[in-house]
This record gives C-alpha cells, sequence and structure tokens, in this order.
C-alpha cells in the first residue's frame, strides 16, 4: 500500500487514502496485479468503511474455479450503502458496476463475458443484468444470453436466472426464454428445473421468405452440469402448443476440444384429431390436412470444431393422412436419414401404403423417394394394384413451402372396366375392356389441384358396356329408340377418356367411343339392324362438380334413388319445395285458398284446369 496518507478527524477517528496492490489466493482461485486506489474511514468504534465514489481497478489476470480472466479495467461504484466495503462485527460488500466486458477462458476455451450492469453485495448476493457470453473459438462457439442471473455467496453457492438464451454454432437450433435454477459446489456448475423454448435457426442466405421446417417446442425441468469443461444436458422436448411430448435429448459437449454429440429419442409421437403434422410444422398446410398414426424412432448428431454429422431412422406400422390430392391410409416402414439436421435421407426410402385415394380408391402400393433439407421429395418410383391394372406415379421432385407448382404424373396400366364398375359398385352395369393412358395433376401454391391433359385409350379389341337395368322414356322414333337400345348391350373398337378441370371444382369428361354396334341383349329391328352397319361415334361430355362426383356420376344417372331427398336432408323445406325457390311459378297448394289477385294470366299455372293435358306425360312426372 505505496503512499497512504493517514488523517485524524474532529470528533475521533481516522481517515486515510492511497492505493493498494495485491496479488495472491481468493476463494477457488488466484489474482494477479490487482490494482486499486482506495480511500477510507476509521471510526472510534473501530468500524472500517471503503470506497465511498466511484474508482477504476485493474488486475493482469484472475481466475476463479474454471474460468480465467485476462488484464482488464473496471469502474466500480459503491452501492445504496454508500461505502463498497465496510468491516465491523462481519465483512460486507456493495458495489456497483455500470458494465463490464471481460475475455478470457473457460475450461481453456476462449470466453468472453459482457454485462451491461452489475451489482455485488456480500453477505445478500450479487445479480447481473443483460448478459452476454460466449465460450469458444468465433465460429463454433456455445453463446448465451440472460436478461438476468441471481445468486448468493454464502454457505452455498447458487440462485436463479431468466430471460436467457442459448445456442451452438455447430448446431441449427436456437434456445429462447430460458430460465431455471443454477447451483456451484464441489467444482460442478448445476443448472436444473430449467424451462425453454427451441426454434430452428433459419440460414442467412435463405431469404426473407423462409419459413423453418418445424414449429417452437418446448422443454420443461431440463438439466445440465459444467464439470472439468464438460457440459451434459438432458431435456424433454414437446409440442409447445399441446403439450404433446415429441422426444427426449441427451447432449454431451466438450469445451476444450469444441467436440459434442446429442442423442434423440422419439419414444412414440401419437399424430390423432388433437394433434397433428400442420401442428408440428407450418410448411404441411395445404399439403396434409389429417395425420392419424403413432411415429417412433432415435437419431444422433456428433459435431467438432470443423464439421458435424448426423442420422436418425424413424417408423411407423400404420399412419393415415388427408393429403391434398386425397387420403392416404395404413403408410408402414421406416426412413433413414443421412443428415438429420438437414431432414435429408440417402435414395430409396421405402414404405409401403396401404391406400390411397384422390378420387378412385387404389390399395396396397409402395412409394421409393428421398427427402432433401425436409421440403424436396424426389419420388423415384410409386406404384398401386388398380382395377386389376396398375396405376404408377411417374418419378418427379416435389418441393413444399414455395410458390411453385406441384406436379403429378399418373400413368394407368390395363384398368379393367369390369373391375371398375364392381369396386364403384354401379350394380345396374356390366362392362369389359382395358383401358391405358395418364393423368397429369397439378396443385398451386395454395394447395388447390387441376387435372391437365388427362386421356385414357381402350386396349384392341375393345369391349362392351351394358345396361341391365330397366330404360324408362316416351316413343321417341327409330333413331332414338336406336341410341336407347343400343344402351342395352353397346359394342365398341376404341374408347378415349379425356379428362380436365379443377379437383376442387367442375371436372370435364369427354368420352368419344368408336366402332359402335348394338351387342349382344340390345333389342333389334329391321331399321336397327340398317343403322348397325354405319360408322357410328358417340361423342359425350360430362361435366361435374368434383372429382368425387365425377366418380359417382355414372351411378346416379342410371339410380336416381342413389341421390338424397333435399327435404329429408334439411336442405329445403316441403313448403319451399311445393313452391320453388323463389316462391314464384308453382302450382298452388290445394290446401290454401286461391290468390285473389286480379292479375292472374290465363296462361299462369293457376288457370290450368284439371282436364287439360300437361306438358309432360304422367308417367315421367315423378323422374329426374
Amino acid at each position: 500500500m505505496p503512499g497512504v496518507t493517514v488523517r485524524g478527524l474532529p470528533g475521533g477517528g481516522y481517515a486515510f487514502s492511497g492505493a493498494l496492490s495485491a496479488s495472491g489466493a481468493i476463494p477457488g482461485g488466484a489474482v494477479q496485479e490487482f490494482e486499486t486506489p482506495i480511500s477510507g474511514r476509521i471510526n472510534s468504534a473501530g468500524r472500517v468503511n471503503l470506497g465511498f465514489a466511484c474508482q477504476n481497478v485493474a488486475f493482469q489476470r484472475l481466475s476463479a474455479y474454471d474460468l480465467n480472466l485476462e488484464a482488464t479495467r473496471l469502474r466500480v461504484c459503491p452501492g445504496e450503502s454508500g461505502a463498497m466495503i465496510a468491516y465491523g462485527s462481519q465483512l460486507d460488500h456493495d458495489l456497483l458496476n455500470a458494465g463490464i466486458d471481460l475475455t478470457g477462458d473457460l475450461a481453456g476455451s476462449p470466453t468472453r463475458l459482457a454485462a451491461s450492469r452489475a451489482s455485488f453485495s456480500y453477505p445478500k448476493g450479487f445479480e447481473l443484468s443483460d448478459i452476454d457470453a460466449t465460450i469458444g473459438q468465433p465460429d463454433n462457439a456455445v453463446r448465451i444470453t440472460s436478461a438476468t442471473l441471481q445468486g448468493s455467496l454464502g454457505e452455498e453457492v447458487g440462485g436463479q436466472f431468466s430471460g436467457a438464451t442459448a445456442a451452438l454454432d455447430a448446431v441449427p437450433l436456437d434456445i429462447s426464454q430460458l430460465a431455471g435454477n443454477w447451483s456451484y459446489a464441489d467444482s460442478v456448475l448445476r443448472i436444473d428445473q430449467a424451462d425453454f423454448s427451441v426454434t430452428e435457426r433459419l440460414d442467412p442466405d435463405a431469404g426473407p421468405d423462409a419459413e423453418p421446417r418445424f414449429n417452437p417446442l418446448q422443454s420443461r425441468d431440463a438439466t445440465l452440469t459444467l464439470e472439468d469443461g464438460a457440459i451434459a444436458a438432458l431435456a424433454q422436448l414437446d409440442h409447445k402448443a399441446s403439450g404433446t411430448l415429441l422426444t427426449n435429448v441427451a447432449i454431451a459437449h466438450d469445451l476444450s476440444s469444441s467436440t459434442g454429440s446429442a442423442l434423440i429419442s422419439v419414444p412414440g409421437v401419437a399424430f390423432d384429431g388433437g394433434f397433428s403434422v400442420q401442428d408440428l410444422s407450418d410448411l404441411a398446410k395445404g399439403v396434409i390436412a389429417y395425420t392419424d398414426g403413432v411415429v417412433t424412432g432415435e437419431g444422433r448428431i456428433d459435431w467438432t470444431s470443423d464439421d458435424i454429422a448426423s442420422s436418425g431412422v424413424f417408423r411407423t406400422d400404420d399412419l393415415d393422412l388427408a393429403a391434398a390430392f386425397g387420403p392416404i391410409n395404413g403408410i408402414k416402414g421406416e426412413v433413414r436419414f443421412s443428415d438429420l439436421v438437414n431432414l435429408t435421407t440417402e435414395p430409396g426410402q421405402v414404405v409401403q401404403v396401404g391406400s390411397i385415394n384422390p378420387g378412385i380408391e387404389a390399395v396396397g402400393g409402395t412409394v421409393r423417394f428421398s427427402l432433401t433439407d425436409g421440403t424436396i421429395i424426389d419420388v423415384e418410383d410409386a406404384r398401386w394394384p388398380f382395377m386389376d391394372g396398375e396405376l404408377i406415379m411417374r418419378p418427379t421432385t416435389l418441393e413444399y413451402g414455395t410458390d411453385k407448382e406441384q406436379r403429378y404424373i399418373f400413368e394407368v396400366i390395363a384398368l379393367d372396366a369390369a373391375t371398375f364398375v364392381t369396386q364403384m359398385e354401379l350394380s345396374n352395369l356390366s362392362a369389359s375392356g382395358r383401358f391405358d393412358g395418364t393423368l397429369s395433376i397439378v396443385f398451386d401454391a395454395d394447395g388447390y389441384g387441376r387435372i391437365e391433359d388427362g386421356l385414357l385409350i381402350s386396349r384392341a379389341p375393345g369391349g362392351n358396356v351394358s345396361y341391365i337395368g330397366e330404360l324408362t322414356y316416351e316413343d321417341m322414333g327409330a333413331i332414338s329408340n336406336f341410341a336407347f337400345q343400343s344402351l342395352r348391350s353397346l359394342d365398341y373398337r376404341q374408347m378415349s377418356v379425356g379428362l380436365g378441370g379443377d379437383l376442387a371444382g367442375e371436372i370435364i369428361t369427354r368420352f368419344r367411343i368408336d366402332g359402335v354396334s348394338q351387342g349382344v341383349g340390345a333389342s333389334q329391328n329391321f331399321v336397327t339392324r340398317r343403322l348397325a352397319k354405319l360408322p357410328i361415334r358417340f361423342n359425350v361430355n360430362v361435366r361435374s362438380e368434383n372429382f368425387y362426383e365425377l366418380a359417382t356420376m355414372v351411378q346416379r344417372f342410371w339410380d336416381p334413388s342413389s341421390i338424397p331427398d333435399p327435404v329429408d336432408q334439411g336442405l329445403i323445406s316441403p313448403d319451399e319445395l311445393r313452391r320453388g325457390a323463389s316462391g314464384a311459378n308453382a302450382p298452388p297448394d290445394p290446401s290454401e285458398p286461391p290468390d285473389p289477385s286480379p292479375n292472374t294470366s290465363p296462361n299462369s299455372n293457376s288457370a290450368i284446369k284439371p282436364d287439360e293435358p300437361r306438358v309432360q306425360p304422367s308417367e315421367s312426372e315423378t323422374l329426374p
């Protein structure tokens, strides 16, 4: 303590000032060349108070446990008590610091610690605000921030922290809203009862419109230890909104070598009505609307200061999806990731598909594919047995989470008309013939789909379509009779079916039937036998409001009873049905008095007399 000046005070006691330089052991470590100006007072009772004004302190090196700090200079001020240090019956400290910025190493790893404010009060405790810490090399560091860190330095060293974040440069995941308890004992730093949120860290080169591949996850009661420069952590990750358990994670990281690993276990994610793939990732919106089933799996992530590697395998025995192009049921198989962090697989992943139904069900399929970055699916091969033939999806690349159109091209091979009629339960029809063709289905960025240039062509030698139910119509002459009677049994040499339109809107189907002749069972006479020798082509256009309606159009055409009664369905009241939706141009109810309006026209329905013939014959009045 060179150059200390001491002077007496009126009424007793002393005041002193000067400088202090010290080196030596401190609790948990040592300090080298600690230097500070000193000023204080000793009262008549022997109580000592030091540091009544802000001053600069400096040291060349300071070590405490695994933390080693390099030379620095700090400005400290007295706290609320008015003195930085007081000694009477016990030693008290009360210091404030307006900002610190320290560098050094933690367990051999480069470390920087900054805070906007620090307060130290003994024996009460200490508090740091707006902490910003970096541990490790600049391009492979552990980065920690915290709004507050509180602690005590009594018999037990520990406290609480809140508003914290944490991130490993090597792993593209960010931890936020981190809060919990910490303690230090027996050279081990412990964190427990920690809660935090996990989000994906987006690549800065991905652009402003990039979306994370999964929604925020939540962890509760996580634990972490730091001992001899090694970090070990255990956490359970849940879906933040619903609390659904997704995975358990065990992390190990060595600060000195910047190496570590994470073991991931998925005990069984249950997708059901309360939790779906859309809850897990917004990228599924417009692609998958509903999920039902359980997924299990495990993965591993390893990192060094130079590289990161990851892998994993996930499996399901029975998973159902409601996809943009229709329901998919009974998915079974496992997917192996060669890069779990970036959700990328090797080519040749295979899953079995129980059924897919874009309007007509295909059962028992196999899909071979690969996944890149969690958003790009390369379909290498997909095929299903279909109507006694085969449905094949051509190789294609599908990219989700973008504004690009997605295009599927399906090949239909050897579709059997008889199987189609049976599977669609068209009991009044029988058919024969096989068809080949393609269906191109396109989905826009909003998930709306359409069929483009769909075409099915029958194989030689053609086939037959027969209506085996009852035909009810009026005798309309030879040509009309020929056309209707041909429906009893229609032989064709070639039939082509063109498809186009919106899956959620109007579907247009164009039938072109060449080489038409009456088959066995059709009613024939002299005229029809002469007409049958002529080359005849049937061109038929059918419009339907959606793909399901198209698939059932034929059944409704031949079987009116399959159309539900709108009155029974509650869609229209009996009075509205009688009077018409507009309430006009409908025959009056006999139970109601006649309309006294003098404007009743002789041509109006109310002027029709009971014995006058109606527009339609009575036989057709009950038919649609």
